[in-house]
């Protein structure tokens, strides 16, 4: 500013600049008009005297021929002495007797521009009131990068920079990188888009630098899904750095925008459009639909994404004969053959796939849509919805697939019902890699998968010829039985009150021979395991310890089953076959814990139940649950708890979550990642490490997830959740 800005503008309350000129009508604009984070009142200034008593303003003007730096020094205690005295004819300090800004040392040499200082602050400055600072003056920066509009915020605090050490090295440890808000000094960004990166899923799209190809990487929740790269078919727009992010916006996705930003997803815009830097109006704002989204959701509300579903920007360069904006700046781009390449290049390329993978693999499960991890993509089904998604994408000649999640793509257990359909996914994805070692581990998997389905086929002959004895047997007992019809009834009444009895003595004929059958079934299946596992060691010098481990954990889970049985033996009045029953699963679950597991329980221990009592009607093999509900115990038992709690709600009518908690120690707080205690082996007692393994699994099976927490004042804590 020149001595005549200070005079007339800076000193004259009431005068704003930015109301006399034209308003901007940028994105920041409308946030801060809302939230009112930057005014034009012209008071903004006075607002100073509640951060300290002494406001310094240094300004010298770029073009000042003297060179001199303008000093003006308000101290507002003077405003306060005489509160009869006019505003206007207090004075204040000014001085133009140097030509050198006066900053703190650590920040660059100002050559012009303004440095406003605040000395006898009113309040301490540490470091939470700073990184609140930090997170208000954030919502102020273009989320897109300070790139486009060329506004940047630093923040400067020589006190706080042994502690940013020691935050970036406790990160470190963690094989992370610290948040960029939990360090003081340094550029504040607007991270909402990073923050995003970790909630939803998004889609990266750029044709490469020689112009040939367009590459894609798409992301789910922090976990690359793929990369691909396949010919660049818009020859008008290969020498455009056409690059395009587009984020789908699931509901955790929403609240966290919401919360970060100040307005909700749908009153920010949706995808925006940048032309060599600048933003080409109104192309994103709420209600356009120059992309044609909307219209094309309005075909298919549960297979197309619209403009409340996705945010993003794309960004071109070229001249005007390529890329024209509308004088009238109110109909975005006029329609040239550049233009129409970059509209079809969205839609085709970035767009739909991304529906490609977000409706197979994530609206498929209604729970999915809350989650801000990849947890339920971890179980069999999700991990074959993902398989399935990207084989798809990669059945073309021109797709080249570059790189694709270990994690969520790879051989499911031989167990899982989607195993068989999965490993075709996962040739496609072989075949596209030339990956040798999914090869080998696909043929691997089938070999087992053959001996386990031959041990089962051996196992049922064995169990049916067993029980078509036994039947005949209760053929010749029917005369006896009709004697009982009285009785028969009786405990037909008794099966519509409870699925479970509280005496042997109810027992009859038909329910035995039932338990006895599943019995051999899974005995037979054991056996026929150690055999083949016998057969396969018997020529070898030395047996790799994961061949060991995998054996023995196939084992264990059909030995729990048996156990399970066992219990079932002395309470169940159902038929116990391996197909399943249809049944309120709440319910099940509170009765089995009522009237079988506590009558189970040595010691101190004891199990409660509570539930809303909403109901879910769904089908599932009791033997699961039995295997669910018996491990938790067990661990809390272990972990020398007195006392387990199963809490059941039901958020929807499709979903049921079991709150699972004890009054142990909880986890030992050298697990810093608690999804560990899932790992097939990862243990820190004495077990077998196969326990929560197990459970992770049948849950998979029933399309559900477990999560492990830590809550302040209790114990183990585990999140179940269900969903149909």
């Amino acid at each position: 500013m020149t001595f005549a800005d200070i005079k007339s503008k800076w000193l004259f309350v009431g005068y704003s600049s930015k109301r006399n000129t034209n308003k901007s009508v940028d994105f920041r604009h409308g946030i801060a008009e809302r939230k009112h984070y930057a005014g034009s009142k012209g008071v903004g200034r006075i607002s100073s005297d509640r951060l300290g008593q002494i406001v310094i303003l240094q300004t010298r003007a770029k073009k000042e021929k003297s060179g001199r730096v303008h000093r003006v020094r308000v101290d507002w205690a003077r405003f306060d002495r005489n509160h009869k005295e006019h505003f206007d004819k207090i004075k204040v300090s000014y001085t133009n007797d140097a030509n050198i800004f006066e900053v703190p040392s650590g920040l660059k040499n100002v050559t012009h521009g303004t440095v406003i200082s605040i000395e006898n602050t009113r309040r301490p400055w540490d470091r939470d009131a700073i990184l609140r600072l930090k997170s208000a003056l954030a919502k102020l920066i273009n989320p897109f990068g300070a790139s486009v509009d060329g506004f940047t915020i630093t923040i400067h605090a020589p006190s706080e920079v042994a502690d940013d050490k020691k935050e970036t090295a406790r990160s470190r440890n963690k094989n992370t990188e610290p948040a960029p808000n939990s360090l003081v000094n340094g550029e504040v960004g607007n991270f909402i888009f990073s923050t995003l990166r970790e909630k939803t899923t998004f889609l990266d799209v750029q044709i490469d630098s020689t112009g040939k190809y367009l590459e894609s990487a798409l992301t789910d929740r922090g976990e690359l899904i793929y990369r691909i790269r396949e010919p660049n078919e818009y020859p008008l727009l290969t020498k455009s750095g056409f690059r395009c992010e587009v984020y789908f916006l699931n509901t955790s996705a929403k609240s966290t925008f919401a919360r970060r930003m100040g307005v909700p997803s749908v009153q920010f815009g949706s995808v925006f459009l940048f032309r060599n830097g600048f933003r080409v109006f109104p192309i994103g704002d709420e209600g356009n639909d120059w992309f044609g989204m909307d219209r094309r959701k309005q075909q298919g509300y549960a297979r197309f994404l619209g403009t409340r579903d996705v945010i993003g920007r794309i960004d071109v360069s070229g001249a005007d004969d390529a890329f024209t904006e509308a004088s009238s700046r109110n109909t975005g781009l006029i329609e040239t053959p550049a233009v129409a390449e970059l509209r079809e290049c969205f839609t085709e390329h970035c767009l739909k796939r991304l529906e490609r993978y977000v409706v197979p693999v994530t609206f498929v499960d209604k729970e999915d849509k809350n989650t801000s991890d990849v947890s339920r993509l971890l179980t069999d089904p999700g991990r074959a919805r993902v398989a399935s998604a990207v084989a798809k994408l990669v059945d073309s000649d021109d797709i080249e697939l570059l790189e694709y999640s270990h994690q969520l793509i790879g051989i499911l257990d031989e167990r899982s019902a989607q195993f068989e359909a999965s490993l075709a996914s996962l040739r496609s994805i072989a075949e596209k890699t030339k990956n040798r070692e999914l090869f080998h581990n696909i043929e691997e998997a089938e070999k087992r998968f053959g001996e386990l389905r031959r041990s089962e086929e051996a196992a049922r002959r064995q169990a049916d010829e067993e029980r078509m004895a036994k039947e005949a047997a209760q053929t010749r007992a029917a005369t006896a039985e009709e004697k009982a019809s009285v009785v028969v009834e009786q405990l037909e009444e008794e099966k519509k009150r409870s699925l479970f009895l509280a005496s042997i003595s109810s027992l009859d004929t038909e329910t035995i021979i039932n338990l006895h059958h599943q019995v051999t079934i899974y005995a037979v299946d054991i056996q026929q395991q150690i055999e083949n596992f016998l057969v396969s060691i018997a020529a070898q010098k030395s047996v790799p310890t994961t061949d060991v481990v995998s054996a023995l954990e196939s084992i264990t889970l059909l030995n729990r089953k048996v156990m399970g049985i066992a219990k079932f033996a002395t309470k169940a009045n159902f038929r116990l076959e391996s197909e399943m029953i249809k049944a309120d699963l709440g319910d099940y679950i509170r009765q089995y814990i009522r009237d079988v597991a506590n009558d189970f329980l040595l010691g101190p221990l004891s199990a409660t139940v509570q539930s809303d009592d909403k109901g879910f009607i769904q089908k599932f093999k009791p033997i699961d649950v039995s295997v669910v509900v018996d491990n938790l115990i067990a661990n809390a038992k272990k972990a020398k708890a007195t006392r387990i709690s199963f809490d059941i709600t039901h958020p929807s009518k499709n979903a049921i979550h079991i709150r699972v908690s004890d009054n142990a120690k909880g986890f030992h707080h050298r697990i810093t990642d608690l999804s560990r205690v899932f790992e097939k082996g990862f243990t820190m007692t004495d077990g077998s490490g196969l326990g929560l393994y197990h459970v992770q699994h049948v849950l998979g099976e029933m399309n559900g997830t477990i999560e492990a927490q830590r809550v302040k004042g209790a114990g183990a804590v585990f999140l179940i959740r269900i969903s149909k």
